[in-house]
């Protein structure tokens, strides 16, 4: 069997990339614009690599790494992964596609691997214990039928505004917010939950332009992105991903102010954004949340969301600590 060559891939392969990502898993379909945007727009001080395998000419994966500022990460950690085309599972080929990856973030500085498989991928759970991986974390991954939902979800969005209403608590999108400090203040709310995620490595703070480049993804209309206001503070947020050729919508993120907290904004933010892809004609409606975040799974069981096949994270040393 021949040896598959790597090549770095460019920014015009971002639609090759999306493709193989989608063949990879194609229940998690990857928007070819979305990829691209993300390529165009990587995060300030992060490092990339991104590369295509082939076989006699022939695209069989895409592999990638991502790390932030080897200087806020004491213990340099780098994220891994392989898409590879079904057409060509094999497990040795998947190893080795792998180890190639291993030797790149080594040579770039990284002492310890990350790589992330969903659950029932067998042959990249095997690879990941054939070369020594060790399970981290789980993020569970939920299902909603919209179709079966709908009504439900409608009926319950609109008491949740009410009830918010009442409360003094506006509950509105972002372009219709006229605030002229409107991506400030929520980059201020984001930034003060994020680090809130149970997590075991590092969760690294976002610059503001960053913040604004994400929120002016494609996937993410301001007319879809949904806000809790007390008076002109933004106290909790939830936003649908809406990818514009391909795949799933998925939640992007949801939260709430820690001083809000139990007074059930996170939920009544959600069911409107939620009601409003009802109104769109949205199928499936999918989010994933990690295992030990016990207020947003929740959420997602009283919303009627149903499990999925989750993510399962692997770490590994690939050089001694000191």
């Amino acid at each position: 069997m021949t040896e598959p060559s790597i090549r770095e891939a460019t920014i015009d392969d971002a639609e090759l990339a999306a493709d193989l990502m989608t063949a990879s898993y194609p229940s998690l379909a990857q928007d070819p614009v979305i990829t691209r945007y993300r390529w165009e727009h990587p995060r300030d001080g992060y490092s990339v690599g991104r590369y295509i395998a082939e076989r006699d000419g022939a695209p069989i994966a895409f592999l990638d790494w991502i790390h932030g500022p080897w200087e806020k990460l004491p213990d340099r950690h780098c994220e891994i992964d392989v898409s590879l085309d079904p057409k060509y599972a094999d497990q040795q080929v998947l190893a080795s596609l792998y180890r190639w990856l291993e030797t790149t973030v080594v040579e770039d500085g990284a002492k310890l691997v990350l790589a992330y498989c969903l659950e029932d991928q067998t042959m990249y759970r095997a690879v990941f214990e054939q070369l020594g991986y060790e399970r981290e974390r789980s993020e569970k991954v939920w299902e909603l039928d919209l179709g079966v939902e709908g009504r439900r979800l409608k009926k319950e969005a609109a008491e949740t505004l009410q009830q918010a209403r009442d409360g003094g608590i506006a509950l509105t999108t972002l372009s219709a917010w006229p605030d002229s400090r409107k991506l400030e203040k929520l980059y201020e709310l984001d930034e003060r939950t994020r680090h809130d995620i149970p997590h075991t490595l590092p969760i690294l703070s976002e610059t503001f332009e960053d913040f604004k480049r994400r929120t002016a993804a494609p996937d993410r209309p301001d007319d879809r992105y949904w806000i809790a206001l007390d008076g002109d503070l933004p106290v909790a947020l939830s936003y649908l991903r809406f990818p514009p050729v391909r795949g799933s919508v998925w939640t992007g993120y949801t939260c709430s102010h820690p001083d809000y907290r139990g007074r059930g904004l996170a939920r009544a933010i959600k069911l409107q954004s939620l009601a409003q892809a009802v109104d769109l004609g949205v199928k499936f409606v999918y989010t994933d949340n990690d295992s030990e975040n016990a207020p947003m799974l929740h959420i997602n069981e009283q919303l009627g969301y149903r499990s999925r096949p989750g993510f399962i994270g692997h770490i590994k040393r690939v050089q001694p600590e000191q």
